[in-house]
């Protein structure tokens, strides 16, 4: 059962010290809804600054931190306060958190190492959408819409958190994220109000679509032309599928970012009902399911512990390529 956004709001109020993270190989939902959020906090924090000092009480700023696992992706660091956000391995603080806010994550171990800056002490709140999540959090905040983006959007707003251009443009873009930029089933009217209500806070579309979504690296572009010539099909179970490693991207001289949203393009493909990128990534390879009609990839993942929604999962495996595909084959001939 949730947690009530104010019973949310008391928590953090209550908070001195606060970490924000998310899933590792972040995406533009987990990025957005994350400074959205820390932007929120941190005007909030000044607020209740002000409170205190016209009252003549005592207060202790707030300590906000958005920490993730991975560096944020090359295609998102056009956003006006990028650079808050902090990589763990630059992360060099030794003090300890009161509250940890997990977004965008379906369970714990989606955020990957920050886990270890959580101490016995440290309470975590879990916000997220994706109906795979296992509510891992002692306060848990998860509803399947649009994106975790849309949930802090309607947190900040109900709890008088005004808005400005700075979380505007951080909410924009987790929409066109996890919306496919409104193109996806996903994209309800009030996916479409929250669209049109952040803009007039200046913010341009255009242009944050064009940096998201049309802004290609040489290597992208050529990592794009080798997904699309040597991709894979299986024409039984409409499954189209490619596997790219670590010595791919070495010689196409890619980052490991560099490969998000080629899941989608795999997807394009005419006959595909369903589209999976596996990339290599240290011991482990890293799958990301995509389903253009009925197919349920939420389940397809659950058989690597991984997940997500009906047409948009991931996970990450110890097992081979070959293993992957056999168990991802017989299961979608079960259905």
């Amino acid at each position: 059962m949730n947690n009530s956004f104010s019973e949310i709001l008391d928590l953090i109020k209550k908070s001195n010290r606060i970490l924000l993270t998310g899933h590792t190989s972040p995406d533009g939902d987990v990025v957005g809804s994350g400074l959205g959020l820390l932007l929120g906090l941190s005007d909030l924090n000044k607020e209740l600054k002000k409170e205190a000092d016209e009252k003549g009480e005592i207060y202790l700023d707030k300590t906000i931190r958005f920490i993730l696992e991975d560096k944020v992706p090359d295609n998102l660091n056009f956003l006006k306060h990028s650079i808050l956000i902090e990589e763990l391995e630059n992360y060099d603080s030794k003090y300890e958190f009161d509250l940890m806010i997990c977004l965008d994550s379906g369970n714990y171990k989606r955020i990957g190492k920050v886990e270890q800056l959580k101490s016995l002490n440290t309470v975590v709140i879990n916000i997220d959408h994706h109906v795979s999540n296992d509510n891992f959090g002692d306060y848990n905040y998860v509803e399947y819409i649009s994106s975790t983006s849309e949930i802090i959007y309607n947190f900040l707003n109900e709890m008088k958190i005004q808005l400005n251009y700075g979380i505007s443009e951080s909410l924009y873009l987790g929409l066109v994220n996890d919306t496919g930029n409104f193109r996806h089933s996903n994209t309800t009217s009030e996916v479409f109000k929250m669209a049109s209500n952040l803009v007039k806070y200046g913010i341009e579309p255009s242009e944050i679509v064009r940096n998201f979504s049309n802004t290609n690296s040489m290597g992208r572009l050529k990592i794009m032309g080798k997904v699309l010539s040597d991709f894979k099909f299986e024409d039984n179970e409409k499954l189209v599928y490619y596997y790219m490693s670590e010595k791919d991207m070495v010689e196409a001289g890619v980052e490991s970012d560099d490969t998000g949203g080629l899941g989608e393009l795999l997807l394009s493909y005419e006959k595909a009902s369903v589209s999976l990128f596996l990339k290599e990534s240290g011991d482990f390879i890293k799958g990301s399911f995509r389903s253009k009609y009925d197919v349920d990839v939420n389940k397809l993942a659950n058989n690597f512990d991984g997940g997500g929604h009906k047409k948009a999962a991931g996970f990450k495996t110890e097992k081979s390529v070959e293993e992957i595909l056999e168990i991802v084959i017989n299961q979608m001939k079960l259905n």
